[in-house]
């Protein structure tokens, strides 16, 4: 499966959850950015690895307008001490081919750096909740029905969600890094998520980018976040060139 066609059946796929207004503020994440921010695929002549992060502002915004706000809470709270990536990697073949490895030996090949660079390994089950275990086994069919072989071999592995102290392994709308290892291949994140912001507007040219621009690339104007809920601004008229020929010229 090509990574353009998998990209739009995620997006579909997350469509499906995102029905509602998000819960972050007014400010509903749009489903391919959020997939594009998501989702990370590296193809080469040997192996295919695809990693899905799927991060608690994720099942904030998919949870929204379906279930009681108390229910979303009591889940969001069970998910709240995990970090969740969905993995699957296998050997490219003739035509673009690729034999799926097994889920549990991606698992044992996948770790995660925290925000000090720190190698943390997937959590055994016995100490993943059985509300996440019963979560990750009734996605996978999910997941299959939509993607064929590519999501029936998923592996949903959990790490610690927290440090010692408290503070959160990683957070979607917090500066930093978050790298995802699966053998030799790495993912990087870089955070904030711009889908989980609002967007910023450069109010002199009225161009839109992501959330997490500060700047814009082609200018370099400060850009200006937009609050939930609002219109980003009309851009600014260009001044009218002035003919030498007229009066006031």
């Amino acid at each position: 499966m090509g990574g353009c066609m998998l990209a739009r059946r995620l997006v579909w796929l997350v469509a499906g959850l995102l029905v509602s207004g998000s819960a972050l503020g007014e400010f509903k994440p749009d489903p391919t950015a959020l997939v594009k921010d998501l989702e990370s695929i590296d193809r080469s002549d040997e192996r295919f690895t695809l990693v899905l992060w799927l991060p608690t502002e994720f099942w904030r915004a998919s949870l929204e307008g379906k279930v009681a706000p108390k229910e979303a809470e009591k889940f969001l709270k069970e998910l709240d001490p995990y970090v969740v990536v969905a993995v699957a990697d296998g050997a490219t073949g003739i035509a673009g081919s690729v034999t799926f490895s097994e889920p549990d030996l991606v698992k044992s090949a996948v770790t995660i750096e925290d925000r000090s660079g720190n190698l943390l390994s997937p959590l055994p089950d016995s100490q993943v909740s059985a509300g996440l275990r019963n979560l990750m086994q009734m996605m996978r069919p999910m997941f299959g029905n939509m993607l064929g072989a590519l999501g029936t071999h998923l592996a949903f592995v959990a790490f610690p969600g927290r440090e010692k102290g408290g503070r959160r392994t990683v957070e979607a709308t917090r500066e930093g890094t978050f790298v995802v290892h699966v053998g030799p291949s790495s993912v990087r994140y870089r955070l904030p998520l711009g889908s989980l912001l609002p967007p910023a507007v450069d109010e002199k040219t009225g161009e839109s980018f992501p959330g997490n621009y500060q700047f814009n690339p082609f200018t370099g104007n400060k850009l200006k976040p937009v609050p939930a809920g609002t219109a980003p601004p009309p851009a600014e008229a260009p001044a009218a060139p002035v003919d030498p020929k007229s009066p006031t010229g």
